[in-house]
């Protein structure tokens, strides 16, 4: 990854069983997260969000015996999804891959010189119906000045390096040298709405921090508590964000209408200059805004206005 403004998180290999639908689009993948996460099916109008947050890309880079192509890309305010296949060997169905380096560049550089973090993760979700090797790679950031990239006019810049079989137990193994590279404009497909909630004021509580002295005896942090005072708070389709006037470790979830709650699967913040946090969390989903009629950041439940901007 790149971008002289962040800092870089620790990739997580998406390490999920794969899909059992042939050739999984986007939508498809949505869906079974959804359902593992829920017990439900994703709505129409999620169904129809997805879609318009979605392009199809098409472009396709061989190096020796061995073609990717970046199918197709799901781009939200602070993160994208993209499908990636890789062609020309004999893969297992019930195997998982990867690729030994990744390296992921926005331009221009979001961050626009304000400290940030990026973050992504690449896998393998199942065949396609030729065979091909169908690759999810996530990618999310946090920086302070409101990054839109479904807004348009950023490029992502992918570097694939060296096709990988993962395995469990031991050492992963590559199984065939190579570096795949792509540039994709991040065109504006849908710009989703975006709520802007009142500032609240709730009760942050830390959990004892346990580490080991230079002796080997266990030492603790009490236990914190404090107000905190959450202020420029922005929900969209794909996640919510907000400036917490100091240091926080809070969970969020949306609540829907039907009493469904998601907790976010990704999120972190970045401490600002002044002592302040800006926080950013993703929902595994894209959720339909209208739908969501509270938050629970914290522990403490927030109602979502239902006058629409």
């Amino acid at each position: 990854m790149a971008g002289p403004a962040a800092a870089v998180l620790a990739v997580v290999l998406v390490a999920g069983t794969a899909l059992a639908v042939a050739s999984p689009s986007l939508r498809d993948w949505f869906a079974r997260e959804w359902a593992e996460r829920t017990g439900g099916n994703i709505s129409e109008n999620q169904a129809l969000l997805i879609d318009s947050l979605t392009q199809k890309v098409g472009e396709s880079q061989t190096v020796g015996d061995v073609t990717v192509t970046v199918d197709s890309i799901a781009v939200g305010g602070d993160v994208l999804w993209a499908l990636v296949d890789v062609e020309g060997l004999d893969f297992n169905a019930d195997a998982l891959y990867s690729f030994d380096q990744t390296d992921i560049e926005i331009l221009p550089d979001p961050s626009g010189g304000a400290p940030g973090v990026m973050a992504y993760s690449i896998g393998s979700i199942g065949l396609t119906e030729d065979g091909a090797v169908r690759m999810l790679l996530e990618f999310s950031c946090n920086f302070r000045n409101n990054v839109q990239l479904e807004r348009g006019g950023y490029t992502l810049h992918l570097s694939m390096q060296d096709l990988t079989l993962v395995r469990v137990k031991r050492e992963d193994k590559i199984i065939y040298d190579g570096i795949w590279t792509f540039s994709i404009p991040l065109t504006v497909e849908s710009f989703s709405t975006v709520i802007t909630i009142d500032n609240v004021v709730l009760h942050d509580r830390t959990e004892p921090d346990i580490r080991h002295g230079e002796n080997g005896e266990v030492e603790y942090d009490g236990v914190l508590e404090k107000d905190v005072t959450l202020t420029d708070i922005q929900l969209s389709s794909t996640g919510l964000s907000f400036l917490a006037d100091s240091s926080v470790t809070l969970t969020v979830e949306a609540i829907l209408s039907d009493g469904t709650e998601v907790l976010s699967s990704s999120g972190g913040g970045v401490t600002l200059e002044d002592g302040s946090m800006y926080c950013t969390n993703q929902w595994p989903v894209p959720l339909d805004v209208e739908d969501i009629v509270a938050l629970r950041i914290g522990g403490t439940e927030i109602p979502v206005p239902q006058a629409r901007e």
